[in-house]
């Protein structure tokens, strides 16, 4: 039974810190946030998830997932990778926070809608979840595989639309998978349509820097983009070009 969705309005708080990192499975690469709870931080703190968060798997695991998330001490915001139950996340109460529309999972616990904007501490970051599974063929549709999860028009028009409120400029993107450029050159992977839909975001969107998960590897792939999976970035941390040449 789909939950009745519901408008929501969150008072902004001051932020103290913002951390990013990649898939995390739900308890699968979950041990990796454990070095967040020696921390001691609140739910004035952020924890950023490059999609396949895997909180929201099976009505059976989701309490233990949220128990689990909750334990991190801070607040979650995960956008949608390609191993999500989008059936769950559909049926959550759609709420807006931070400026952008979300999924109200829990109360310090938000997935954010693709195309959304949101706003840390006065940082803007575009959020654009999504991605193709590779082995769809071997799982079973809306038990372990759900056709939601490749980026469509809507999603890229809803990101188009807000960017053009802040003059395509934001500090920071977020996606799941990255643009077929960086698949091809850094991965040397093959393109699909959700990495193809992300072609127009690189090239018409001023940003700062851009993280993605997905592929498994903790690389800087240049000076603007990094792809995330163990590691957990604090906003500080950021890699610039003086880094990139350094590591060079």
């Amino acid at each position: 039974m789909r939950l009745k969705r519901e408008l929501i309005l969150y008072v902004e708080t001051v932020t103290n810190m913002i951390f990013i990192t990649g898939d995390t499975h739900g308890d699968i690469d979950y041990k990796k946030l454990l070095t967040l709870k020696e921390k001691n931080l609140s739910y004035d703190d952020y924890l950023i998830i490059c999609g396949d968060a895997g909180i929201c798997w099976s009505p059976k695991s989701f309490p233990y997932m949220l128990d689990l998330y909750r334990d991190v001490g801070c607040t979650i915001l995960f956008i949608d990778g390609n191993h999500e139950n989008f059936d769950m996340l559909e049926q959550a109460p759609l709420v807006e926070y931070k400026g952008a529309l979300m999924h109200h999972i829990d109360d310090h616990i938000f997935h954010v809608l693709r195309g959304e904007i949101m706003t840390l501490d006065n940082k803007t970051f575009l959020c654009l979840g999504g991605a193709c599974s590779i082995d769809k063929m071997y799982r079973t549709p809306h038990l372990s595989w759900w056709p939601q999860e490749e980026i469509n028009q809507h999603d890229i028009d809803n990101a188009m639309c807000n960017l053009e409120k802040v003059n395509n400029k934001v500090d920071f993107v977020i996606t799941h998978c990255c643009d077929s450029k960086t698949v091809l050159n850094a991965f040397s992977f093959r393109r699909d349509v959700c990495s193809d839909q992300l072609m127009l975001i690189d090239r018409v969107v001023d940003y700062k820097h851009w993280f993605f998960g997905h592929y498994h590897f903790d690389r800087d792939i240049n000076e603007k983009k990094t792809c995330l999976y163990n590691q957990i970035i604090e906003l500080e941390d950021v890699p610039n070009e003086e880094t990139i040449k350094a590591m060079k």
